[in-house]
């Protein structure tokens, strides 16, 4: 890892840490919103329509976080973004299409475990429209290190009729050196 993205990253984990917990109603829901905590990388996002149709979503790179302070941020990228000419000084068309290919929020973390929903409330995000609203994700883990969001119904804009994100923990075995 670079050490420009290592500095990045330790700064976001500063950003949002803190004293506190997930929030949980007994000590079994304790355990599984724990669960949520640490770094997850997108492994598949998939959009299903009415008709049979399903895509994946270009925002293929992404990261979730959760911490143990009731927190959350997520960021995604379309890799397949175009570079602009200008490095210092992009076209308005190159920052609209680079603004299109990412997609971002962070804010605060609420688990109900008993009917298996996590609350992301907006605080900050690419979209000033989605800042103050809450999104509603059903959650599934498979195991420790494999969960599975799905879109609460009322965010699906027809013809969609699901919207789930599969993600994978990031490990603790990578190497962090300052090379």
């Amino acid at each position: 890892m670079s050490y420009r993205r290592l500095t990045l990253l330790l700064a976001l984990l500063a950003l949002l840490g803190g004293a506190g917990g997930i929030q949980a109603q007994s000590p079994d829901d304790a355990t599984i919103a724990k669960q949520f905590v640490g770094m997850w990388r997108l492994a598949s996002w998939t959009r299903l329509y009415e008709g049979d149709r399903s895509e994946q979503e270009p925002r293929s790179i992404s990261y979730l976080i959760y911490t143990d302070s009731d927190h959350m941020c997520w960021v995604a990228m379309d890799p397949d973004r175009t570079p602009w000419v200008s490095p210092d000084e992009p076209t308005e068309a190159e920052e609209l299409a680079a603004f299109r290919g990412l997609g971002t929020y962070c804010g605060t973390v609420e688990i109900n475990v008993a009917e298996g929903y996590v609350v992301h409330h907006v605080e900050i995000g690419r979209q000033p429209n989605a800042v103050g609203t809450d999104r509603k994700r059903w959650f599934v883990f498979d195991g420790s290190d494999r969960l599975t969001l799905r879109v609460n119904a009322d965010e699906l804009v027809p013809p969609m009729i699901d919207n789930y994100l599969v993600w994978e923990r990031v490990s603790d075995d990578h190497d962090f050196s300052l090379d």
